[in-house]
């Protein structure tokens, strides 16, 4: 019995001698590896949560009840969840690993996707390995790969555009139809001169308002009258239409003319304004076609707007035109009248 235990060690012996002569070492059984993998951050910037979404291909199958396990280092911050390809799978955790399980097989020739939510990246910049491998139910290991990330602190690009802002009036040659309005004479940039008004008809003249900016809301054109018409001796033209406090009428409506009644001076003759801008900041078109608005002293009224950026160009969005329209009775006082119409345009950078 004793020479038999001799003779097997003595075989043994021989046997490992035979593997060390051949290889010059004792060969050891290595897993595959696995192929096609990589690890896509959501974000690869120092100190943020990101998630890791890991695909690769098996080539062995893990069968019943095996399992993927990704590992990553321990410069990452804690797993706590994420998501398996695949049906069959549950989840399971460590601090610094993620395992699928499959209750049944997924097969060989697998392509595998594995997302880890919400780990924290390293604080520091620089390079990290993550583990890849696939175990049967026996936790023996089948493939396994390391996959490289990089850690990088993001880059901020940083740029500025000076705010730009061009706003120009022009004047209108008579004839010129505004908003359904055909003005009665010509103007200048800074003068609406009527004239001599005549009680039998109407006047009206106009002016063409540009607006250039790069103001990411866009702009608003208001104008705003300092009184309304006044003579040396304080009569007055009034605002549109007939106003008894200095007040014009603040809807937009259609031109109606002064009722003229005797010994009510605000009814002897009135001005308005309307414009062609037929998108202006309330929504709509409250200045419809020849509708008409009265002007006071406190209240400035939109004549354009644009919601975006413009160039000076296209009707309502870069260019507009408003027409001012008076008309009087003959019981509209003597003397020469005068206000000054003041335009602000505001853009919203």
């Amino acid at each position: 019995m004793l020479k038999t235990k001799r003779r097997k060690f003595a075989l043994i012996a021989i046997t490992i001698f035979s593997l060390v002569a051949m290889y010059g070492f004792i060969p050891v059984v290595e897993a595959a590896s696995l192929t096609n993998v990589k690890d896509t951050l959501s974000d690869s910037d120092t100190g943020i949560p990101a998630t890791h979404t890991i695909e690769f291909t098996t080539a062995q199958d893990i069968g019943d009840s095996g399992y993927f396990e990704v590992t990553l280092p321990v410069d990452f911050g804690d797993i706590d969840d994420g998501t398996c390809s695949g049906p069959n799978a549950t989840v399971s955790t460590t601090t610094t690993t993620f395992r699928c399980t499959y209750s049944s097989s997924p097969g060989a020739a697998t392509t595998t996707k594995m997302t880890i939510t919400d780990v924290d990246n390293p604080g520091s910049p620089g390079e990290q390995t993550v583990q890849v491998k696939t175990y049967n139910s026996g936790d023996t290991l089948l493939e396994e790969s390391d996959v490289v990330v990089y850690i990088i602190d993001d880059v901020t690009v940083t740029a500025k555009v000076d705010a730009r802002l061009t706003f120009t009036i022009y004047g209108l040659a008579t004839s010129t139809d505004v908003n359904g309005e055909t003005i009665t004479g010509s103007s200048t940039p800074t003068a609406l001169n009527f004239g001599t008004l005549d009680d039998t008809s109407s006047s009206s003249l106009g002016q063409e308002l540009k607006v250039s900016t790069n103001a990411t809301g866009g702009f608003t054109v208001t104008v705003q009258q300092s009184g309304e018409l006044e003579n040396s001796a304080g009569a007055k033209i009034n605002s549109f239409r007939d106003s008894q406090d200095g007040t014009g009428t603040t809807t937009p409506e259609a031109w109606a003319s002064p009722a003229g009644t005797l010994d009510k001076g605000n009814e002897y003759g009135h001005m308005g304004l309307t414009s062609e801008d037929s998108t202006l900041s309330g929504g709509g078109d409250p200045f419809g076609t020849a509708l008409f608005a009265g002007l006071d002293g406190t209240n400035a009224t939109e004549v354009m707007y644009h919601s975006g950026p413009s160039d000076g160009t296209g009707d309502g969005v870069g260019v507009t035109q408003v027409a001012y329209k008076i008309e009087i009775t003959s019981l509209q006082e003597a003397g020469d009248y005068e206000n000054t119409l003041t335009y602000i345009c505001t853009p919203t950078f």
